[in-house]
């Protein structure tokens, strides 16, 4: 068996930062049996400004998206060096989500902001971005991606999912989704209810509303919830469809929290009941075990409300240690970087929708280096770990 050590980059919708996770794989690639442990990982908050710049990135000119994918690169490469350097860190890679700006998979494009050149030229080991346009090209809906992560990383749990901005479900690496909004409208109420919070801690605010049924009912009946899978979300549906349900002006705040995590573990609770198997479905051989992570893994209010309905319908949830909490995503797309260096499937047909299982990432090299660099830097790798 043989260990790599290299740091994965995620930056979700919710805006909270950019989370880094320098991780140690060990494994077998004839096998394909993997194990991890995380090294370090923080997150680094964005400041008002760079809050700001990306939120109104999708209604920037041409001209000046492409200025920012290159001012963002180079945020991104200061960031992943300053933190390498900071700890100390041995890398022999980094693999970056990057911060997606447009998801529109049916319209056959999505785009992540962060140059890969520009954040290369930080490096001094490969550098792999640009995981979803390869899957959408193929037909399919470039998200979600950490099933594959899943399927070697996670076996003890059945079902995997993440409250992020989006929140989505892994089903024993071999099918997920997007279920709903989740933290992107959370946070954004927060925001609401006091300009000086980035979101609501331990829920506190939402536990203090009372579901609104009309509300629930609009939220509840929109057209996403009815399509089958493989489905995705971007923030553009958000804004359109959602945010508007949640009118400030008429309601109590407290009250849309409450509300939108009712919502919200509504359908986290309904993805969960569709993947139990159909031998299962009536009489279940046992609890099935769900890993919960993400920002709003910490939101009481809301894991309170979705554990008391999947407990109903006979699941758990699993435990976990806080760092694979809040850093699972990152780790991850550190997998899936790994997995594109050595030329190796990390995208499934089967979860996205594509045409095919693919080989996705773009690899960005180190300054004065050759076409066959990252062949031979891991051919290195041959000292055994036991």
């Amino acid at each position: 068996m043989t260990s790599y050590v290299g740091v994965g980059c995620m930056s979700g919708s919710s805006l909270d930062g950019l989370d880094l996770c320098c991780v140690e794989f060990t494994g077998d690639r004839d096998t394909d049996v993997w194990g991890y442990r995380i090294l370090k990982a923080l997150t680094i908050p964005y400041d008002a400004d760079w809050t700001s710049r990306l939120a109104g990135a999708r209604n920037l000119s041409g001209e000046s998206l492409v200025r920012l994918h290159v001012e963002y690169g180079h945020l991104l490469g200061k960031l992943i060096k300053d933190f390498i350097d900071g700890y100390s860190l041995e890398v022999e890679f980094v693999a970056s989500h990057g911060h997606t700006i447009f998801h529109q998979p049916d319209q056959n494009y999505t785009f992540q902001l962060g140059d890969g050149e520009t954040v290369s030229r930080y490096l001094d080991c490969p550098f792999v971005c640009n995981f979803r346009n390869k899957d959408v090209a193929y037909g399919g809906q470039g998200a979600p991606f950490v099933p594959c992560g899943e399927k070697y990383l996670f076996r003890a749990y059945d079902i995997c999912i993440n409250l992020g901005g989006i929140a989505n479900i892994g089903i024993r690496g071999q099918k997920g989704y997007d279920i709903s909004p989740c933290n992107y409208v959370l946070n954004k109420l927060a925001a609401c209810y006091n300009t000086s919070l980035a979101f609501d801690t331990d829920g506190r605010i939402a536990s203090q509303g009372q579901v609104l049924n009309n509300v629930l009912e609009k939220l509840n009946s929109l057209p996403f919830y009815s399509k089958p899978p493989p489905k995705s979300l971007g923030a553009e549906w958000i804004e359109e469809n959602v945010i508007p349900i949640l009118d400030t002006k008429l309601h109590k705040i407290p009250d849309l929290m409450r509300t939108f995590v009712e919502h919200v573990s509504s359908k986290l609770t309904e993805a969960c009941a569709s993947a139990r198997p159909p031998s299962e479905e009536e009489t279940p051989a046992r609890k099935m075990s769900i890993l919960l992570t993400g920002g709003g893994a910490f939101n009481r209010t809301l894991v309170d409300t979705f554990k008391h309905k999947i407990e109903i319908i006979g699941m758990h949830l699993g435990s976990s240690d806080k760092e694979t909490i809040n850093f699972k995503e990152a780790l991850v797309f550190a997998f899936l970087g790994l997995k594109c260096i050595f030329g190796e499937c990390n995208i499934f047909r089967d979860v996205t929708g594509s045409e095919s299982d693919s080989v996705s990432g773009s690899i960005h090299l180190p300054l004065s280096t050759t076409n066959d660099y990252c062949i031979s830097y891991f051919q290195k790798k041959k000292s055994s770990i036991g």
